[in-house]
């Protein structure tokens, strides 16, 4: 019997987190063939080479395809978008994969779409019908909706979203977050071995912080980052707070972002900034650490399972389902405290 080639594309480390388990039991299956094709922030030097982590993990990439991103401006990620499209059609036809797999908003999913289109390959897409309201991510989102054929939903609400927009009840499966799978099936660390690794004495309060532009909202960005800067540094005097800061996703202004961190943390012991935690450090940080602050995703869906409490700062996760551990602030400095108090005192058995 003839296996179904299933084609994984991968543009950042955080879908490819989400999806590592997912494409281990498609290598594993069978009934399927995995073919991989890595692009974007993973073969970004700046941003830590992140395709090592997939190559380490295991899988065999079938194809690397260079984002060529000199800037982190929409003019730049816009001309890097429409070559990566020309790509990723050549790599396809050689490839030659019965369907393709992705997940989520990445912007780079504007060139999937159109390389799928033009070579008639079907789409199956996970973690669609979900809302961001602070970002240009909802309108690439629905637009992957509407181009793909399969739905992986994470419940019930997302599925029916989809359905609005026009998608055919069998093309719907509710499956939950497969990115929860890690938490059975990824190995954490010992706290000595992490404090060792990161060089921080996890006994004392520590945050795990994670800024992305606002892609919506970047004309704010430098208020923003400012606003935040206070409020950690304040945090750090009053509380003793310590920080393990890691880099933005590849997105517009990210730079500014990654530029600031460097100077926040310059020749302090007591604060941390990683390119990537790789997924055994990042799931043993949840598992560790005081507290998220920041903009993540994350810390709505894989944070709640270790208890964890989120200041979730602005605008990017608004509109989505959030736990009781999430505390929504604002950007003002005095917001952000409020907020990492809040998280300090907070009753983990809640």
């Amino acid at each position: 019997m003839e296996l179904i080639k299933v084609c994984v594309i991968t543009s950042a480390r955080s879908e490819y987190g989400l999806m590592r388990w997912l494409m281990e039991d498609l290598k594993r299956s069978d009934d399927f063939q995995l073919q991989i094709i890595v692009t974007g922030s993973h073969l970004m030097k700046n941003f830590g080479l992140t395709y090592r982590e997939i190559e380490s993990d295991g899988f065999c990439i079938d194809a690397k395809i260079p984002f060529q991103l000199d800037k982190s401006d929409a003019v730049s990620i816009g001309q890097a978008t429409g070559v990566l499209s020309g790509s990723l059609v050549k790599a396809l036809r050689d490839l030659e994969p019965h369907i393709v797999l992705v997940m989520g908003d990445r912007y780079e999913l504007l060139s999937v779409m159109t390389a799928c289109v033009l070579t008639t390959i079907p789409i199956a897409h996970i973690s669609g019908g979900e809302i961001t309201e602070g970002t240009i991510d909802d309108q690439i989102r629905h637009a992957m909706t509407k181009v793909s054929h399969l739905h992986y939903v994470a419940n019930e609400v997302y599925a029916a979203r989809v359905y609005q927009m026009g998608e055919e009840n069998w093309r719907v499966c509710v499956c939950g977050e497969p990115g929860l799978d890690n938490l059975d099936r990824q190995p954490v660390m010992k706290i000595d071995e992490l404090q060792k690794d990161l060089g921080l004495n996890l006994s004392k309060p520590t945050a795990l912080v994670t800024f992305h532009p606002v892609t919506l909202e970047l004309e704010n960005l430098d208020w923003q980052l400012k606003e935040l800067l206070k409020a950690l540094g304040q945090a750090s005097e009053e509380n003793k707070l310590q920080y393990l800061i890691t880099f933005p996703n590849a997105d517009p202004s990210s730079s500014n972002i990654i530029k600031a961190w460097e100077e926040f943390t310059y020749k302090r012991t007591d604060r941390k900034l990683v390119k990537s935690l790789g997924q055994t450090r990042y799931l043993s940080a949840l598992r560790y650490l005081s507290m998220m602050i920041g903009n993540s995703s994350s810390g709505l869906v894989e944070a709640p399972s270790f208890s964890m409490p989120v200041v979730n700062i602005g605008n990017r996760q608004q509109g989505r389902m959030k736990g009781k551990n999430v505390f929504d602030v604002g950007y003002k400095h005095t917001e952000i405290k409020k907020g990492i108090k809040h998280a300090l005192s907070w009753d983990k058995t809640v």
